[in-house]
């Protein structure tokens, strides 16, 4: 796995609460709503088929790669790095974010193993296409696993990432 983390700065601003000031700085923007953090992976299948005795073709190898992208907050200044509500949140925010990284990783090994289980295909062209269709539905099903985690999490409120 590939993981990648950037971190936005945080700028302490006199008088504003730790929610405003990660609401402005924050980069992450979707449908006009603003959220502190936010994790993409990106997942890459590449095999092998090979003619079987009998005639059909079958899966030889299967290599997944998984790339991950997870934006935090990071501030730099020991005014907000330091302050213990900040840290709480960003842990709860790691940790939320984790669950999306997990549901990737989850679904790299699924794509893997079972492009390997796939049964034969009578040729080549229609062994690929299997398993293209394979892991094209794993990942359909992870983003509505996502969906459903971020609704049940309430985007990470119910696991502490909640601020006053």
């Amino acid at each position: 796995m590939q993981r990648e983390v950037s971190r936005y700065e945080v700028p302490v601003q006199p008088g504003r609460t730790l929610r405003e000031l990660l609401n402005a700085a924050s980069p992450i923007r979707t449908d006009g709503r603003i959220f502190h953090a936010y994790t993409h992976w990106n997942i890459h299948w590449h095999f092998r088929t090979g003619v079987r005795p009998d005639g059909r073709c079958g899966i030889d190898s299967v290599h997944t790669d998984l790339a991950v992208s997870l934006t935090l907050p990071g501030p730099t200044d020991p005014a907000l790095s330091h302050r213990g509500d900040f840290i709480t949140y960003l842990g709860a925010l790691e940790r939320h974010e984790q669950g999306h990284v997990d549901i990737g990783r989850q679904t790299a090994a699924a794509i893997d193993a079972g492009i390997l289980a796939l049964p034969a295909q009578a040729d080549c062209a229609q062994m690929e296409s299997a398993a293209n269709a394979y892991a094209e539905a794993q990942l359909e099903a992870a983003r509505d696993t996502e969906a459903r985690y971020d609704q049940d999490t309430a985007h990470g409120r119910t696991q502490g990432a909640v601020l006053p």
